[in-house]
């Protein structure tokens, strides 16, 4: 089982290989792909959809964030547990000597994907992310409580983290999360400063769904008015538009790093 010791975490991850037998091998690129998945999912999940496709061309760096899936528990998020799964990314892309990567990210994942471009920006050649938002203030934690805390969540939900995580640890995730947004705002709640943000230099897609109730979409137009030359896609959805909106979405990103490979 492929793992990475960290000072954060143990870390799993997979590495998808091109599926070489899809389409003429002239058509593949040499370039990997970085998927990073949002609260409670894993690559595999959050992206299921677009692996097969996103194989077709690139290979594919799948790892699993810190308290989820095969990577170590949590029994707390800190503060800075964004940018301590940044330094995560760059321990993996050192230690399998991966010089720069195209990134796709959702939800948590599209905010650690934005400060690993801004972080470590030659490492970062592309980078597209869904869902992300660059500040957290209280209202945006009573709506990630009650999403989490106060509604029932789904049987099918409560299932897939059950088999992602465990037993009985996935039950712990909601409201360690919850306290952690909670902690932010009270800390001032910025996740990426502006300065940061006007800092990545590489093409970035910054993608949201128009009728997300978990992060307001408003916080999409404010990244891609921060990242020189960004490029903005709304779609007809809530958070989990990739989901919703699957086709639109995989054609966009699939779109975008094909160009970003050419």
């Amino acid at each position: 089982m492929p793992l990475l010791t960290t000072p954060n975490t143990s870390l799993y991850y997979e590495i998808f290989q091109p599926a070489f037998t899809a389409q003429p091998l002239l058509s593949y690129s040499s370039e990997t792909v970085l998927l990073l998945h949002g609260f409670a999912g894993t690559p595999e999940t959050d992206f299921e959809a677009q692996l097969p496709h996103l194989r077709n061309r690139y290979r594919v760096l799948a790892p699993h964030l810190h308290g989820y899936g095969r990577s170590s528990h949590r029994d707390r998020y800190k503060l800075t547990y964004y940018r301590d799964d940044v330094a995560d990314m760059a321990a993996l892309l050192d230690a399998l000597r991966i010089e720069q990567v195209l990134v796709l990210g959702f939800s948590d994942g599209a905010i650690v994907a934005l400060l690993l471009a801004a972080l470590h920006p030659t490492r970062v050649k592309k980078l597209a992310v869904l869902g992300a938002q660059p500040t957290i203030n209280v209202q945006n934690a009573a709506d990630i409580r009650h999403w989490l805390l106060e509604e029932p969540l789904s049987e099918k939900w409560q299932a897939q983290m059950a088999a992602l995580h465990g037993e009985p640890y996935w039950r712990s995730l909601p409201r360690m999360y919850v306290e952690a947004q909670e902690a932010l705002v009270a800390n001032g709640g910025v996740l990426i400063t502006d300065e940061e943000l006007a800092s990545i230099r590489c093409p970035a897609l910054v993608m949201h769904g128009k009728r997300d109730r978990v992060v307001p979409a408003e916080y999409a137009r404010i990244i891609a008015e921060h990242i020189p030359g960004s490029q903005l896609l709304l779609f007809d959805a809530g958070h989990a538009a990739h989901i919703r909106r699957e086709n639109e979405f995989t054609e966009a990103v699939m779109n975008f790093f094909a160009r970003a490979a050419e």
